[in-house]
């Protein structure tokens, strides 16, 4: 069974480069947030599993720990570059069948703003990818309203990825971060977003929110009611500012997630994600039977519809 007959449009799709995969186990991720092991990526085999589920167009990024895997700075620009042109590269290699969000040297801010640059006007990349913290500073703080008003200024697509909080060792349970970790860090820094006043202040980001939300659907009215009485805002506009963001449906998404986001997400705004291959060939193809099960024949196709509003390169 496929995801849907005109082709779907996969918004969460991870790509390895193997440089990346030597320099990230090097430094110590070898297991990433607790997993397993950095998974094998190629191309190739990327585009086989898309042929089998009927998975049009894929949008690759790179997941967590994201590039900044070591302590220099210098060695953090430099692996932004490398995985932004291999993308580049991949997309040319494979036409109409992969588009990419561009990895950003953060901490550094200002490297960071510039490689926004390099990687859409040079590159062609189709927005940025955004870990939900690096090394304890989340999305919404101060230090990175620079680089939020440069890419509100582009209007750009900002594909935000959980990673472990800095925090992990104390609370995982000595269990893989994805598992409950990431959730609530997505979750996290949605919020602070949302009570940073970034959201309201960059109107024209367009940011895609992964894993159905984490827990963004089922703590909204706390996140909503507790934030705006503790930062005196308005809470009919949070509300608003929730809705006007992207969810992604990588899963394994279960029935109640999928109802929970419904409480929260314009219809209009939500997207078909793999996971893939974090989430291996195998579990991609059952959590697409699964979605398939979970919504109708219109409601599927509506997703590859949604991702063509989002993304150009998506549009048919």
């Amino acid at each position: 069974m496929t995801v849907d007959k005109p082709g779907a449009v996969d918004v969460h799709a991870h790509y390895l480069p193997e440089r990346y995969r030597e320099v990230a186990s090097y430094h110590g991720h070898a297991h990433p947030d607790g997993m397993p092991g950095l998974p094998v990526w190629s191309a190739a085999a990327h585009v086989e599993l898309m042929d089998r589920l009927g998975v049009r167009m894929a949008f690759l990024s790179v997941s967590s720990p994201g590039v900044h895997v070591g302590d220099d700075v210098a060695d953090t620009r430099e692996m932004a570059r490398h995985v932004n042109e291999v993308a580049a590269e991949t997309i040319a290699a494979h036409p109409g069948r992969f588009g990419a969000f561009a990895s950003l040297p953060l901490p550094d801010v200002v490297a960071a703003v510039a490689e926004v640059g390099v990687a859409i006007d040079d590159f062609a990349l189709d927005g940025v990818v955004l870990l939900t913290n690096v090394r304890g500073t989340y999305l919404g703080d101060a230090s990175l309203d620079p680089l939020f008003d440069e890419l509100d200024r582009r209007a750009a697509v900002v594909f935000i990825h959980p990673t472990s909080p800095p925090c992990w060792e104390q609370i995982s349970l000595g269990l893989p971060r994805p598992m409950i970790e990431f959730p609530f860090d997505s979750t996290r820094a949605i919020a602070n977003l949302l009570l940073s006043g970034t959201l309201a202040r960059c109107p024209n980001l367009q940011l895609v929110v992964p894993h159905a939300g984490g827990a963004v659907p089922v703590l909204a009215g706390r996140i909503v009611g507790l934030g705006a009485m503790a930062r005196g805002l308005d809470p009919s506009a949070l509300v608003g500012l929730l809705r006007g963001l992207w969810y992604d449906l990588a899963g394994p998404v279960v029935p109640g997630a999928l109802a929970a986001v419904e409480t929260i997400a314009d219809p209009g705004r939500l997207l078909f994600g793999s996971d893939y291959p974090f989430t291996p060939a195998a579990a991609v193809e059952q959590a697409v039977n699964g979605l398939a099960t979970m919504l109708t024949a219109d409601q599927l196709a509506q997703l590859a519809d949604n991702a063509g509003r989002l993304l150009a390169r998506a549009r048919r």
